[in-house]
């Protein structure tokens, strides 16, 4: 049954270290490793690909449905995701496709149709799932659940120096109003609002290195 595999979920908002910290953890406990937000911003690209209209959920649903989407690491060991057989990495990470998904992910049907899609990934010897409702919503039952957090500040400024790095243009006081705008928008949407989990532990990375996060985080697998 796949509810003796273990999971661990790490959830929060845009810019706490969710990805860096879940890939992270999950190559040292020898984990599969799920990015949810990857997959919906799939969805996203695959729609902006098609030109579909953002605001019919139906189309969405269907793009939803008809969009493969893979996810493969480099020769370097970085992981690539694959849209519709198009390497997508480059344009998933833009913050325009950040702020597609997150419109999209508004939309129950959407956030439905994902769902046993992000639940396929539970396999042993583990899951390290990294999300928004990886806690709340798809592995409610999951033994180990984080909520990482950060100041908006600090999550614009570690934003925009990893955009930086990748030679996108970007302003940090622009990345400041779209971070606020879709915190905003995550946590009033009616289905799976951005919430901790009731029993999830929250940890505030402000100030703190990724090792620093990581290692709070393998504490909590590895407690008793």
């Amino acid at each position: 049954m796949s509810e003796s595999i273990p999971v661990l979920t790490i959830d929060g908002p845009s810019g706490a270290g969710k990805g860096t910290v879940s890939r992270i953890v999950a190559h040292r406990l020898g984990w599969h490793y799920l990015d949810s937000g990857a997959l919906y911003r799939a969805v996203g690209v695959a729609a902006s690909w098609a030109n579909l209209d953002v605001s019919d959920s139906a189309a969405l649903v269907r793009c939803t449905f008809d969009t493969a989407v893979t996810f493969k690491e480099d020769a370097s060991g970085d992981l690539r995701v694959w849209v519709n057989g198009s390497d997508a990495t480059d344009e998933l990470r833009l913050e325009t496709t950040g702020a597609v998904a997150s419109a999209i992910a508004a939309f129950p049907e959407v956030r439905s149709a994902l769902k046993e899609r992000q639940r396929a990934f539970r396999q042993l010897p583990g899951l390290v799932a990294d999300g928004r409702d990886m806690g709340t919503v798809i592995f409610q039952d999951a033994p180990y659940k984080v909520f990482l957090t950060a100041s908006a500040e600090e999550r614009a400024e570690r934003r925009y120096n990893q955009l930086k790095d990748k030679g996108v243009s970007v302003t940090l006081d622009g990345l400041l109003r779209e971070i606020l705008a879709r915190d905003a928008r995550d946590a009033q949407r009616t289905v799976a609002p951005l919430r901790p989990a009731e029993d999830a532990v929250l940890i505030d990375t402000t100030g703190l290195d990724i090792e620093q996060v990581v290692e709070r985080v393998l504490a909590l697998v590895k407690a008793p």
